[in-house]
């Protein structure tokens, strides 16, 4: 088939007149600058183990929901649903799920439930009946939680067949993909050099050092790698989110600086904060003014999953 001629003339007279829209925002200036929510769009996401790459993302999409009232539909062979429904919940209220009434957890559960649909993940899937699910539901997109807890093979080719199918099917439906993506083992022994203020901590991984290689970022459109000092002192609930590749920069996005992440804290598991600010604030403080909710007590570090 022949791209209709019509367009890319309208491609060319948006772009003329300065019309072309930017992705979703979060309404936090640092973090929009860099990293936008587009339609049919494909990420692919990498990260050490237990940093917290899971939970970031589902941080991120939540923040896009209650601002812009989209859907997503997850599938996270590694974490039950109710765990990830716990955090999110916290998320939300900006408390802790055990100092909650019980009618309130499940009544803020719905609340979630309108914003996110799991995969039963006590089978395995191929990847065609993942994006098949996300198709027939209304989502703006969905999480593949990981690559390898699929049903497939992973030689260099079916890794490139599952790429082109993701870009295929993002393509076709306009719904945007995300993939998160385990290391190598070579980036799970790598350490900063002695002298460095991080020696002996994991350095965060490089695009091609996901499982399977290179390709992974030759076929997505935006790249991410998600990471943590784990057991550092100071920074053990910091995390980092490199910006390391955005195809299309002018719907929003750009790289980050390669020592210069953008930094977010745990924040005891309530709501990711950046530069102090937690932007699922505004919610809480809508129904702390109903008296729906009651200010927090203090918390205990929670660690990410």
């Amino acid at each position: 088939m022949i791209t209709n001629q019509n367009d890319i003339n309208q491609y060319l007279q948006k772009y003329h007149a300065g019309e072309i829209s930017k992705g979703l925002d979060v309404g936090l200036p640092q973090l929009d600058e860099s990293l936008r929510a587009k339609k049919g769009q494909l990420t692919i996401i990498n990260g050490l183990d237990n940093v917290g790459k899971t939970i970031w993302i589902l941080w991120y999409y939540l923040a896009l929901s209650v601002r812009h009232n989209v859907k997503w539909t997850i599938f996270s062979g590694e974490n039950q649903a109710g765990q990830l429904v716990r955090q999110l919940i916290q998320f939300y209220t900006g408390e802790r799920l055990e100092k909650m009434d019980l009618s309130r957890v499940f009544d803020v559960e719905m609340r979630i439930a309108q914003y996110f649909t799991f995969i039963d993940n006590a089978k395995f899937y191929k990847s065609k009946e993942i994006f098949q699910i996300i198709r027939d539901s209304d989502s703006f997109g969905g999480l593949i939680d990981p690559y390898t807890g699929l049903d497939r093979e992973y030689t260099h080719a079916a890794n490139y067949d599952f790429l082109n199918e993701a870009r295929s099917f993002c393509n076709s439906t306009g719904k945007s993909i995300y993939v998160n993506t385990h290391v190598v083992s070579l980036a799970a022994r790598r350490v900063y050099a002695e002298g460095h203020e991080y020696a002996g901590y994991h350095t965060p991984p490089m695009k091609s050092e996901s499982e399977g290689g290179q390709p992974f970022g030759n076929r997505t459109d935006d790249f991410l790698t998600i990471h943590r000092l784990v057991g550092h002192q100071m920074r053990n609930y910091t995390t980092e989110v490199h910006i390391r590749k955005i195809k299309d920069t002018e719907t929003g996005g750009k790289v980050t600086p390669i020592d210069a992440p953008l930094d977010f804290e745990f924040n005891s598991g309530l709501g990711f904060t950046m530069n102090g600010q937690n932007i699922l604030n505004q919610t809480k403080k809508s129904e702390l003014d109903l008296g729906v909710l009651t200010p927090n007590d203090s918390f205990d570090n929670d660690a990410p999953f």
